[in-house]
């Protein structure tokens, strides 16, 4: 999939757009993506994702806290490609483009940027000033330069529309298995391997410290099993079944919010390394010890249990159950 910038493709070649935020690129983004390849085959020409960053909620928004992404830039695009789009074009989102009239969006964006023959958007798109334009104002400007639309009807998991919105809110309650089936694949946390204060391994439960990638939501705080996977720094590459604890660590009275990873069996290192954490179960709340061998008892029992779910394939050594999306080799 080739990137483009910002505006041109090949004079005279038309393209198939699919548009949206694409955040998180769950389930519902993957029916309309798909649909774009779908069109590609058949007509032959050109399927280009057309996203936008930062996030519209954090330009538009009043307050200064940016909007946390379920897949910052590097991740929407890779897993995007996996699809089998050719082109990818990142819009940057301003104010200016917010308030652009519906129409000069259609004519300067679509049509003489990049040439479109078809749209591909979700039944909850808008576009230009307020977001005034909607799925069915780009079928009315479609037979007015002529091009067509193809609207993609809402997803649902578990009898509720699947959005980037409804997948925050059982992140950030520790719902990570409702998150999976919105996804369609495990939520991962990725960033490299920092120093922390090293009292897992003085206590016998080593861990490493995950310095997330920026912009990145993090689960709700509480212990989790999760699928981990490393670069070591010898070049080796690490797979396994892990316990992550995300909180504060109030049993040695921390305050700020970590991601502690600990794998059972290895006791490597990892310090500077990327790191990518799939979080497939949450084991429990985050809470205090009397002292630090209480901690340890309790972790060696989360390891049990984390073990035990058929997922995480105890044993198995390489692989978990579940397959994973190309894009998060490429990003290792």
């Amino acid at each position: 999939m080739r990137v483009i910038e910002p505006t041109r493709v090949e004079p005279g070649t038309e393209v198939i757009a699919a548009l949206g935020v694409f955040d998180g690129v769950h389930a519902g983004h993957q029916a309309l993506l798909r649909e774009a390849v779908r069109l590609k085959e058949k007509l032959n020409i050109p399927a280009c994702a057309v996203t936008f960053h930062p996030h519209p909620k954090s330009v538009l928004a009043n307050s200064e806290a940016p909007v946390s992404l379920l897949t910052p830039p590097e991740e929407k695009r890779e897993l995007i490609s996996d699809l089998g789009l050719d082109l990818y074009w990142q819009m940057d989102f301003t104010r200016d483009l917010a308030q652009t009239p519906p129409v000069d969006f259609v004519r300067r964006y679509l049509i003489e940027a990049i040439r479109v023959r078809h749209v591909v958007c979700g039944f909850n798109f808008t576009f230009g000033d307020k977001g005034r334009g909607k799925p069915e104002d780009l079928v009315k400007l479609g037979n007015e330069y002529g091009f067509q639309v193809s609207v993609i009807p809402p997803f649902t998991a578990g009898g509720e529309v699947v959005s980037s919105t409804r997948i925050r809110a059982d992140l950030e309650a520790g719902r990570v298995g409702d998150a999976w089936d919105c996804l369609g694949k495990p939520y991962c946390v990725y960033g490299t391997v920092t120093r922390g204060d090293g009292r897992g391994r003085a206590i016998g439960i080593p861990t490493s410290n995950v310095l997330v990638q920026e912009g990145k939501m993090i689960p709700g705080n509480g212990v989790y099993a999760a699928w981990v996977r490393a670069r070591c720094t010898d070049g080796t590459r690490l797979e396994g079944a892990a316990v992550v604890n995300v909180g504060i660590r109030p049993t040695f009275g921390g305050n700020d919010v970590r991601v502690e990873v600990h794998i059972p069996g290895f006791s490597g290192e990892l310090y500077g390394q990327k790191i990518q954490v799939f979080f497939v179960r949450r084991l429990r709340d985050e809470r205090a010890f009397v002292d630090a061998g209480a901690l340890r008892i309790q972790v060696q029992e989360d390891v049990v249990l984390a073990l035990s779910d058929p997922r995480l394939r105890p044993g198995s050594g390489k692989t978990p159950s579940f397959t994973l999306p190309e894009a998060y080799d490429r990003m290792l």
